[in-house]
């Protein structure tokens, strides 16, 4: 036993060796030991894999090559009812060689060569057939992680080993969080090998189609999202379709209803055009009639519905969709119906601006906006802060004139007397910072920005002045240097120049070394 823990440890401790030689004799001893020795070393079987998956980050292909002939030899000693209790140590053991990459790349190189992941898949592979739940569970999840770290060239001779238990499984009667783990496992092997899985397809959309009417949430969003990139591979579409809408038509329960309508919105944004016209027209006709729903998260999710399927109307039903609906801003009509139609139009201009924006739509676009900024209702205020932002973003990308009887109107928004507003001026400004290169930011657009979010940093609410000092740092792009900042104080008159140097130094230098935090969706029609 000590003889055997001298050599492992040696031999591991050379494979950090910094020359390459050195690293490729200890990966080739470590092979012909696990591969022949008669020596049982099952206590070590976690060291070995930490070992030899973190030789796995090597950029030597001899070393890659021995270190994966090595992995193969452990795991072939292991009896089956064994494998699936080294679920957590190959997670562990890929987590730190992903830590000690710092960030070079987002693939593991070991895992590339052919038949990378081939040595490690059994272990998952038994404890998701075989395992209790919780192993199940911890199964599916290092799976999904192994895919995301794995190249699809790599991944594909492994395609039908992982998907067939991961299929198996979710016929079962399982908990939530294993069919969570599976749906997500199961949602990044698609976004990775796509058409690789086209034998799988009627099971995947089955199995899919079937976890959207799950009792539990998040396997059904986990579901809708597994299905927008099943979407992507499909030949015949309109079953699908059909599906959904029959779903969203004809079930009672709500919370079913909102989460087929945000699956629908996930097959739709991209795929739309394999909808076939009959069925089209009525998907159009049911989300049209739900606009004025008073469910408020089902109406969101219907709008969002017709504002990505105006991508993929023809010119005379665009036409009727924005003039009866989309930019019918009618005062008379009843707040929840204008709410629909405004939420329609944020995510058409989200996903097909370019329509919009046409000639013959401009002005009318804008003028609805207005009338949606200038409203008593919060909620329609909002929605017209988040078409701007959406609008912004395409016209600056596309170095298109900004309108300013439009970004007059939107900046002041800072003034209204609902802080939800103030806020969402400051999130809609961070995430123009985000989405928009510093060269295409126009100055007419700054000029006027600069100071409202000068103004929101010392509003009392912390809320506001947080959000409007996270959107500055983003906008100056202070992270990066003082070039967009100085650029910023060259187009700013003197008082307003003044103010914002004052903020920068008093308040941003101080905060700017915290970590971003996650952005937030800018678009509220999805669920999360």
């Amino acid at each position: 036993e000590v003889g055997i823990r001298t050599i492992i440890d040696t031999m591991l401790e050379n494979t950090r060796n910094e020359n390459a030689d050195q690293r490729r004799a200890a990966a080739t001893l470590l092979c012909g030991f696990c591969a022949n020795s008669k020596a049982q070393y099952t206590t070590h079987v976690p060291q070995l894999l930490r070992g030899l998956i973190h030789l796995c980050t090597d950029t030597d292909r001899d070393v890659l090559q021995m270190s994966w002939e090595a992995l193969n030899a452990v795991t072939k000693t292991l009896e089956p009812k064994q494998q699936a209790t080294y679920v957590s140590d190959v997670r562990q053991a890929v987590r730190y060689a992903m830590s000690d990459m710092k960030g070079t790349s987002d693939l593991l190189p070991g895992f590339c060569i052919p038949k990378g992941i081939a040595p490690i898949l059994p272990i998952f592979r038994e404890a998701i057939l075989n395992g209790d739940g919780d192993e199940k569970d911890a199964a599916a999840q290092g799976l999904g992680e192994i895919i995301k770290v794995t190249s699809a060239q790599a991944l594909q001779p492994s395609v039908v080993a992982i998907t067939g238990p991961l299929i198996r499984i979710l016929g079962d009667r399982f908990s939530a969080n294993v069919k969570t783990a599976v749906l997500e496992a199961l949602a990044t092997l698609l976004a990775k090998v796509g058409i690789m899985l086209k034998q799988f397809l009627p099971q995947l959309q089955t199995t899919f189609v079937k976890a959207l009417n799950d009792p539990n949430r998040t396997v059904r969003l986990k579901s809708a999202a597994a299905l927008s990139y099943l979407i992507v591979i499909h030949q015949r579409a309109d079953p699908l379709f059909t599906e959904l809408h029959n779903t969203i038509k004809n079930t009672e329960d709500i919370s079913i209803k909102e989460t087929t309508l945000h699956a629908l919105r996930g097959i739709i944004s991209p795929a739309g055009d394999k909808m076939t016209e009959p069925i089209k027209r009525q998907v159009h006709a049911t989300l049209t009639s739900y606009l004025g729903q008073p469910d408020d998260t089902v109406r969101k999710c219907a709008a969002g519905c017709l504002g990505a399927i105006c991508k993929y109307l023809s010119p005379e039903q665009l036409d009727a969709t924005l003039s009866e609906q989309i930019l019918c801003d009618d005062s008379s009509a009843n707040n929840t119906l204008r709410e629909g139609r405004g939420s329609a139009l944020t995510v058409a201009l989200k996903e097909t601006p370019e329509s919009l924006w046409d000639e013959q739509y401009r002005k009318k676009l804008i003028q609805t906006i207005l009338s949606q900024l200038a409203s008593q209702s919060v909620n329609l205020t909002q929605i017209a802060i988040r078409s701007c932002g959406y609008l912004l973003q395409y016209l600056l990308i596309n170095e298109e004139p900004i309108p300013s009887n439009l970004v007059v109107p939107f900046v002041r928004t800072m003034n209204n007397t609902s802080n939800d507003v103030k806020q969402l001026l400051a999130r809609v400004s961070f995430h123009l910072a985000k989405t928009v290169p510093q060269e295409k930011m126009s100055d007419d657009l700054l000029k006027l920005l600069l100071p409202t979010l000068v103004n929101g940093t010392k509003e009392k609410n912390v809320y506001v002045k947080a959000n409007s000092e996270i959107a500055l740092i983003a906008v100056l792009r202070l992270k990066d240097g003082d070039v967009m900042f100085q650029r910023c104080l060259g187009i700013l008159d003197v008082g307003a120049r003044e103010s914002l140097s004052d903020v920068v130094s008093k308040v941003l230098k101080k905060i700017l070394s915290q970590p971003e935090g996650k952005e937030e969706e800018l678009d509220d029609t999805l669920l999360t």
